[in-house]
């Protein structure tokens, strides 16, 4: 009886269509591999916990990043201070949709570690990124 409902179970998942959220990214550049990885990982998320498929949409999320401001604790335990404008950007048919920019700000050893810190700070469940969410759900759908 076991194997029956197992082997029913087994054969009702293969027939059942799943179909994978999509997020089509534009190269992120200017900025060190670990906090590339970082970036991505965290928009990426911010679409998809908001239920949106940017690759079926034919949309791109293109993210740039600009150093604002930069400062170096003098000392010889010396520090790295960076003040970073994160925009994101929806575009679809090469128009851009929807826009949003995070100020975030790290402190670390050097440059790229402080830059790493520094987009960290963007959390997708923030209210920024729920609003640029919305907004991008708004226009898109």
């Amino acid at each position: 009886m076991k194997k029956s409902i197992i082997v029913a179970l087994c054969a009702l998942l293969g027939m059942t269509a799943v179909r994978a959220q999509q997020v089509t990214l534009a190269p992120v550049e200017g900025v060190p591999d670990a906090a590339r990885e970082v970036l991505e990982q965290r928009f990426t998320q911010m679409v998809l916990q908001n239920g949106l498929d940017l690759g079926e949409d034919g949309a791109l999320l293109r993210i740039t990043v600009e150093t604002t401001s930069r400062m170096e604790t003098p000392g010889s335990m010396s520090q790295v201070a960076v003040v970073l404008s994160v925009g994101a950007s929806v575009e679809k048919g090469g128009t851009v949709v929807s826009s949003q920019i995070f100020s975030v700000k790290g402190v670390g050893a050097d440059d790229d570690d402080a830059i790493v810190r520094a987009v960290k700070q963007i959390l997708p469940k923030s209210k920024a990124a729920q609003a640029f969410m919305a907004d991008v759900k708004e226009k898109i759908s």
